[in-house]
């Protein structure tokens, strides 16, 4: 068996006080193959156990269900967290772990320590679900349990979607576009259902999926073409992938324009003021772009959401933990100078651990 057929997949289902991650989880253990074991981590602000008992009272075959309280997984909970995650990977062997954050609690400093035992091989965190309901929304801007459910997520589901409005599901929509990573998969929900298709695709990795969307937009180019021929004769996808550093580099040409992503691991650091002024300071490399977003590591546990908007370099705190992600998209017909960008990233760059 290789170390990444050992790794034990976990799933992070994250959300704020009543987006409904208790029902999925529910419903994730009562539709799993009964002979493989299941244990949940689930976190409550007191020891009552009442979401513990819902969860248990679903689940179908092989389980277990452990509660983790004190409010917070990653400050007031990370002793017992880390004990029971370590008995848990060296003990029990668990077929999959499923593990739930408090409301009230930041998922950040549970991604960060399930990543670090992905890193030694215990561990494949597969997907961090995150969960809005309805009422959520309006929240995203101003509450940071809610916006950090956002940004981490690898998949982001509007739970009680039968109760949204249209405006409601618009809004949604917005938040999606507007996010950075992209998601995987971002869709409404009921009764914490989630389908073949969407079980299908958290247990899909970021890659394999990208390299999917690739082949398939690749595999349709006379479809696209005709869909958009007058508007646009020439627009059929063009990636190439180059290694840079320890990350890589994969470019792209679509629709007239012309750009790159990066991604480096999450080991990768990055001075945040050097950022700032390395980019201010490249006139020739910015007056190309159109867009321009990343999210990158910029101390040991500080992450930031990276924006230009005319020609102004914005900076915000995310809960994004995965890996470092750089987007910069040039202008209608405008060239891209890639192994300059290149070197300013390298440049931007503080070490790794």
């Amino acid at each position: 068996m290789t170390e990444s057929q050992a790794a034990i997949p976990v799933w992070v289902v994250t959300g704020p006080l009543g987006s409904g991650k208790t029902t999925v989880i529910a419903s994730l253990l009562a539709g799993k193959p009964a002979a493989e074991n299941w244990v949940v981590l689930l976190n409550e602000f007191t020891d009552a156990g009442i979401d513990t008992l819902t969860v248990a009272a679903a689940a179908r075959g092989a389980f277990d269900v452990r509660l983790v309280p004190g409010g917070c997984l990653c400050c007031a909970g990370e002793a017992d967290f880390r004990r029971n995650l370590m008995q848990l990977i060296s003990e029990v062997k668990p077929a999959r772990i499923l593990v739930e954050p408090s409301g009230i609690g930041h998922p950040g400093g549970i991604v960060d320590e399930l990543l670090a035992h992905q890193q030694t091989g215990a561990l494949r965190l597969e997907a961090v679900v995150g969960l809005l309901a309805p009422d959520d929304l309006a929240r995203v801007p101003s509450d940071e349990t809610v916006r950090a459910a956002v940004e981490i997520a690898d998949v982001l589901l509007l739970s009680k979607s039968d109760l949204a409005h249209e405006s409601t599901r618009q809004q949604f929509a917005q938040i999606v576009a507007e996010s950075f990573p992209p998601k995987r998969a971002a869709v409404g929900i009921e009764r914490g259902q989630l389908d073949e298709q969407l079980l299908s695709v958290l247990a899909t990795s970021d890659a394999v999926l990208a390299r999917r969307r690739s082949e398939q937009l690749g595999a349709r180019p006379a479809l696209h073409a005709h869909q958009h021929a007058e508007a646009h004769p020439q627009d059929e996808l063009v990636t190439t992938t180059v290694t840079v550093a320890d990350g890589e580099r994969r470019h792209y040409q679509v629709l007239g324009r012309v750009g790159a992503r990066w991604s480096f691991p999450r080991s990768v650091a990055f001075g945040e003021a050097r950022l700032v002024s390395t980019l201010l300071s490249a006139h020739t490399l910015l007056e190309s772009v159109e867009r321009l977003k990343a999210v990158l590591r910029v101390g040991d546990d500080d992450w930031i959401l990276l924006q230009l908007v005319d020609g102004r370099v914005h900076l915000q705190p995310t809960a994004w933990r995965r890996d470092n992600r750089i987007e910069v998209q040039c202008r209608l017909a405008r060239p891209l100078d890639a192994a300059a960008w290149d070197d300013l990233w390298r440049r931007c760059r503080t070490g790794s651990r």
